[in-house]
């Protein structure tokens, strides 16, 4: 058996996350350029939902019936791009724009945070795989 440390569903999992936080923050940023455009309308991305089906994926392992099948046990499917949608049920104001900037402030703000949250915790994990590294140079 080969380890590769590379090939990690959370590291993968972690960077996807990542990267729909990235995508995110380019909406919530739009949002904020266009609070005095008329007739804009706020748009978010699907993120808890897209990241649930993320997450639940590969999490049934499937009973190979013929050798051939083996191939398909390490396939792995890209994440689909974050849906973007607009917000509805915000109240509009006369110019027909639907952005508040205290919401789109305290997006930005969870988005930061949660993209922080991972940067560590991927530094930890690198940590960990470095130190092993080195523990088997020791030995």
């Amino acid at each position: 058996m080969r380890l590769d440390p590379f090939q990690d569903r959370t590291l993968d999992a972690m960077g996807n996350y990542m990267t729909r936080l990235s995508k995110r923050q380019q909406i919530v940023a739009s949002n904020l350029a266009n609070i005095d455009t008329p007739g804009y309308k706020t748009k978010d991305i699907s993120f808890h939902a897209a990241m649930e089906e993320l997450l639940s994926q590969n999490s049934i392992p499937l009973r190979v019936s013929r050798p051939e099948h083996n191939a398909m046990r390490n396939m792995s499917f890209a994440p689909l791009e974050p849906e973007v949608y607009e917000v509805r049920g915000l109240p509009l104001r006369a110019d027909k724009n639907n952005v508040d900037i205290d919401q789109e402030m305290l997006k930005l703000g969870e988005t930061s945070f949660g993209y922080s949250m991972m940067a560590q915790l991927l530094r930890g994990k690198f940590r960990t795989l470095a130190s092993a590294i080195n523990e088997t140079r020791v030995s």
